[in-house]
């Protein structure tokens, strides 16, 4: 089966193929090239990646977000910075809230609260436990990385591309296999 292009162009089923793998690749390209520049600059910055999960930010980071966030000496906190820090009252849970000022009675500590929050965080944040400030965020990216973790990550990003070139390699094995059958003695 053919299809005719223009009065004497015809695209016969390889030439689809061949087409829709070009416009596969071109657009695979496209998308994976600047991630992964993206992702290859973050790492040589030394920035992180965080997922804003709550709505404690969300006039500001809506949950969802993609926050880019790079480390900052306690000294160069300011109030009204949104800051990266370890929860003290949950050791290991980063939380990102702004801070409002230092802590009067001491100086190395802060109080922070989340931009969609009334009152201020129940415990001081000490100068050891912030992590970074944000840089930039986009809405939404976070939740599909957050997405692409294992194994889901693996399964689109290796998985997939491992059976199509599997598939591929089959299909042309068993092209050769009919043409040596089908050539003559």
């Amino acid at each position: 089966m053919a299809l005719r292009l223009r009065r004497n162009t015809v695209l016969t089923g390889a030439g689809w193929r061949g087409w829709l793998t070009a416009t596969l690749a071109a657009v695979v390209v496209s998308v994976l090239l600047p991630l992964a520049t993206f992702l290859v600059a973050t790492w040589l910055l030394g920035w992180q990646l965080q997922n804003v999960l709550s709505g404690s930010m969300g006039s500001t980071y809506p949950v969802g977000s993609l926050l880019v966030t790079a480390q900052i000496d306690a000294s160069e906190v300011r109030a009204g910075m949104p800051i990266v820090f370890e929860d003290p009252l949950e050791p290991g849970r980063l939380v990102t809230h702004r801070v409002v000022g230092p802590v009067p009675e001491d100086a190395s500590a802060f109080h922070t609260r989340g931009d969609a929050n009334a009152d201020l965080d129940p415990a001081a944040v000490p100068a050891r436990l912030v992590r970074g400030k944000v840089l930039w965020s986009v809405s939404g990216l976070g939740a599909v990385l957050d997405w692409l973790k294992w194994p889901n990550g693996f399964v689109l990003l290796v998985g997939v591309p491992g059976a199509l070139l599997v598939a591929s390699e089959l299909r042309r094995r068993l092209s050769l296999t009919r043409r040596v059958e089908s050539a003559p003695a």
